[in-house]
């Protein structure tokens, strides 16, 4: 048993941190829904689109994903890009996330299991 309890694996992650790898794992493989697939769910579904869209698992839509997400995505371009961010241009907290999507592009599978690493 020991002087402390184990810990499960969502306490060694930031608050978030699972909905920010989903979001970020749906648009890195090019699950948002996009105005072509939305024109195809009309047609398939008819009166019930809406419901069809809100119960969908295979895509996202673009107002979905957080705007921390895209202000996170947009940083790691800008990096990527070469812009020159500085220690002290991001809190502590955004940079351990931009390094966390980093691994997340880098892995082949597209960011599965990126969690255990934290």
């Amino acid at each position: 048993m020991g002087l402390t309890r184990e810990r499960g694996r969502s306490e060694h992650t930031f608050p978030g941190t699972q909905k920010l790898l989903q979001e970020l794992i749906s648009v890195v493989k090019g699950r948002l829904c996009r105005p072509e697939q939305r024109q195809i769910c009309r047609a398939e579904h008819g009166a019930f689109t809406e419901w069809a869209c809100g119960a969908c698992a295979e895509y996202v839509r673009p107002e979905a994903i957080s705007p921390w997400t895209w202000h996170l995505m947009f940083l790691h371009r800008l990096k990527k890009a070469g812009y020159p961010l500085r220690a002290n241009d991001l809190s502590l907290e955004t940079w351990l996330l931009l390094g966390l999507i980093e691994e997340a592009l880098a892995q082949p599978q597209g960011g599965r299991d990126v969690h255990h690493k934290l």
